[in-house]
């Protein structure tokens, strides 16, 4: 019996000696199991709501039950609408495949493709300096907070990081090439990457780490020393972008997306682009070619 079966065949074995309840609880740990922990925590929220809403076991979950629950996330954004319901059904087809569910009912449930509002969220240069800039010159408690979020700032647009990518950075992560330096991550998947940092932000990174050791993170909050969490990020990208008189709710992504756009617009190889962000698809890369175009038919229609 191949691998994959062996494995499903245990899994279904192991569910079917637990109570209803536990056999639940058990089948969505093991769906969980292995993925990324911001993933995790999302996908179990996801989860709970629609069981809460379900009320029933997710044996007895039917078609109309997915389209009834699509309707229920009328308030929430359409991206997130889609989040969540592909949770769901990605849920539902784990559980079909192990043999705990007959049916994949999930698949009956069709998804709406968003439209792409990428060009909304690309900052240009002027931005990125301008957001650079005002973090210099604002006022701060501790020198040490402000060198912190400068390094923040150049080291998401720089690199192109995802906030829980640079959120989980230690020392050890980074290491020197002469003048210039490496930090290698995990990405989505658990798939490993390195990425090359300029001198100039290698020097600046080297002065805050001071006698740090390799296993300490490199962001850290002030309180417990642990790593700073994604929503301290987030605070910091805001306030940058409020500070430099940008109207609009900038996240760390936002770094990134100006990272891909201003990386092929200087004429960086698409694929180098797409393995600097750790793209699975160059297709995810090439969105970035489309939203910032040089040339358009547009140009050729005479003028009215």
């Amino acid at each position: 019996m191949p691998r994959v079966a062996l494995v499903q065949t245990n899994q279904r074995k192991q569910l079917a000696t637990m109570s209803p309840v536990d056999a639940q609880q058990r089948l969505v740990e093991m769906w969980l199991h292995g993925k990324a922990p911001n993933t995790v925590s999302a996908y179990r929220s996801y989860v709970t709501r629609f069981l809460g809403f379900l009320g029933k076991s997710l044996l007895e979950v039917t078609v109309e039950d997915l389209y009834a629950f699509s309707e229920s996330l009328a308030e929430l954004a359409p991206n997130t609408q889609i989040v969540n319901l592909a949770c769901i059904k990605s849920l539902i087809s784990f559980a079909q495949k192990i043999g705990y569910m007959p049916f994949n009912v999930g698949a009956a449930l069709k998804l709406t493709k968003s439209a792409d509002r990428l060009s909304e969220r690309l900052l240009i240069q002027r931005d990125i300096q301008k957001m650079v800039w005002a973090t210099e010159q604002a006022q701060y408690r501790y020198s040490s907070e402000k060198q912190r979020d400068l390094i923040i700032l150049k080291l998401l647009y720089t690199t192109g990081l995802r906030v829980s990518e640079l959120t989980g950075l230690q020392w050890c992560n980074l290491v020197a090439r002469g003048h210039l330096g490496q930090l290698t991550v995990i990405g989505k998947g658990n798939k490993s990457r390195s990425v090359i940092i300029p001198k100039e932000l290698w020097a600046e990174l080297m002065d805050f780490r001071g006698n740090a050791a390799d296993d300490a993170p490199v962001f850290k909050s002030r309180k417990g020393g642990g790593h700073l969490d994604r929503s301290q990020i987030n605070r910091i990208v805001e306030a940058a972008a409020s500070r430099a008189g940008i109207n609009k709710k900038v996240s760390p992504h936002w770094l990134r997306h100006a990272h891909a756009t201003h990386a092929l617009e200087a004429g960086a190889d698409i694929g180098l682009v797409g393995q600097t962000l750790g793209h699975a698809n160059v297709a995810t890369t090439s969105r970035y070619l489309h939203h910032r175009p040089d040339n358009s038919s547009s140009l050729y229609i005479p003028v009215l």
